[in-house]
């Protein structure tokens, strides 16, 4: 059993969400393990919306709930004008953009330093005999953390893989490797 000001510390340092974490540092077997679930300080259901329009050539504008928008057109590759951001792109972006808000929202929470933060990712699609279809995902990247946070650093590299929704959802469906060193700057 940890003694009372590490056990205090572990919980501190841990989201809201996911106590149970401090049970898999516990040297307890699994049968003496505390299990339970902490309300997040999220909403449990948010929705997401964008609507595209057309722009009578061979892209258009996502426009999104917040009135953000963002031009898209088909690749030169298939005929397009290319004016626009690609759409499997897009999903690339989205990706990396789920990821790296997912790793700072555990950096916050364990209030580690964090010097740098770099994310890469590719997505490699093949022609099947009857259209495109995307195979799997990498990621690379860099993450430079202060002095003794190396260790917060790889976890947070951890939760983020764990964590991050759209990766979640499509786990199962598409393979997704991970190339991410973490080193003290």
């Amino acid at each position: 059993m940890h003694p009372p000001a590490i056990t205090r510390a572990l919980f501190k340092s841990l989201p809201d969400r996911q106590t149970t974490m401090l049970n898999h540092w516990s040297p307890e077997p699994w049968s003496e393990r505390i299990v339970m679930r902490v309300k997040s300080r999220y909403p449990e259901r948010i929705e997401y919306k964008a609507d595209s329009v057309w722009d009578g050539k061979t892209g258009g504008t996502i426009t999104t709930s917040d009135e953000r928008q963002i031009i898209f057109d088909t690749p030169k590759t298939y005929a397009g004008r290319g004016e626009g951001i690609c759409p499997d792109e897009l999903f690339v972006a989205a990706v990396l953009g789920c990821l790296n808000n997912t790793f700072l929202d555990f950096q916050r929470r364990f209030e580690m330093e964090l010097l740098s933060f770099t994310l890469k990712g590719k997505a490699t699609a093949i022609f099947d005999g009857e259209g495109y279809m995307i195979t799997g995902v990498s990621v690379s990247g860099e993450v430079v953390v202060g002095e003794d946070e190396l260790e917060t650093g790889q976890r947070c590299v951890t939760l983020m893989k764990q964590y991050c929704h759209l990766t979640r959802t499509i786990k199962d469906c598409l393979p997704f490797e991970y190339d991410i060193i973490v080193r003290e700057g």
